[in-house]
């Protein structure tokens, strides 16, 4: 392989790598934002995307549309958790560490409930109509291209909401200081549970892309939750912004690694630059 075609196909597969870990870094980033704590179980909004989707594609529903099904799976769990768990906890005042205890708990206790329904099979998307196409000289799908699309146009518009609208203005008022927020006429409730909701619908949504590209199981969304969690720190904590442009970094980082090398090499390799990434981020501050 010529260096030019190292370097398509670097770019190309790293960034259809990292497009779902796009949308999950950028749903992670919000909880953040907001909260103040890792949560979790933001793995298993990832996982209910996932299983919704691939369930309703096997019933001989279209991928795509399936996908809207995920979101909305993917949102309604987080809300759930939000306001079944986290919130009590919030209010009663319960500090950061023990939110994160917390999350790890309603984390399996989601992973348990989703294995009853759908048992530990790992179940594979049915997509009829992908044809392989290529780009500068790479080979990808017609669904991986979609999927990209899909990933990107998501990735802005949540971005352009949460700075350049009035709800975002309210959301990021709220998580900079509820006090203040609240006097100038924010509804924390409705704000936090809207916040919660976009979160979630990134992460169904990433689940299902995950889901199409490799396989379904109960383990999806937390066989990932590290890396996003690594990618949310190394991108700044709380930026969305940060949070895309690291996802991207690990994407294309990853695929430049693994192409002459092999994917384990990569992983660890991977590891490697987040602990270096992180040693410069604090010696800088």
């Amino acid at each position: 392989m010529d260096f030019w075609s190292y370097l398509a196909s670097t770019l190309l597969l790293g960034i259809q790598e990292a497009a779902p870990l796009v949308l999950a870094a950028i749903g992670f980033t919000l909880i953040f934002r907001l909260n103040g704590f890792i949560n979790v179980a933001f793995a298993e909004s990832i996982t209910i995307g996932a299983f919704v989707g691939v369930t309703l594609n096997l019933l001989g529903w279209n991928i795509y549309v399936s996908m809207i099904p995920s979101a909305i799976s993917g949102g309604l769990l987080s809300v759930i958790s939000y306001l079944a768990f986290y919130r009590p906890a919030l209010r009663r005042g319960v500090g950061k560490a023990e939110m994160i205890i917390l999350s790890v708990g309603v984390s399996y206790l989601f992973r348990h409930l989703i294995k009853i329904v759908w048992g530990n099979e790992t179940m594979f998307y049915s997509s009829p109509g992908t044809q392989p196409i290529k780009v500068f000289g790479v080979g990808v799908t017609n669904l991986n291209l979609v999927a990209i699309g899909l990933v990107i146009v998501t990735a802005v518009a949540i971005t352009l909401f949460m700075y350049r609208t009035r709800y975002g203005e309210k959301m990021r008022a709220l998580a900079d200081n509820e006090v203040l927020a609240k006097s100038s006429g924010v509804n924390p409730l409705a704000t936090s549970t809207l916040i919660w909701a976009i979160a979630g619908v990134a992460a169904g949504v990433a689940g299902a892309f995950i889901g199409i590209r490799l396989m379904v199981s109960a383990d999806i969304g937390w066989n990932i939750i590290l890396f996003i969690i690594m990618i949310t720190i190394v991108g700044g904590i709380g930026s969305v912004r940060g949070a895309i442009v690291a996802a991207f970094s690990v994407g294309i980082i990853q695929m430049g690694i693994a192409l002459p090398a092999n994917t384990y090499y990569a992983s660890i390799a991977l590891l490697v630059l987040f602990v270096v990434a992180l040693k410069f981020r604090k010696e800088k501050v």
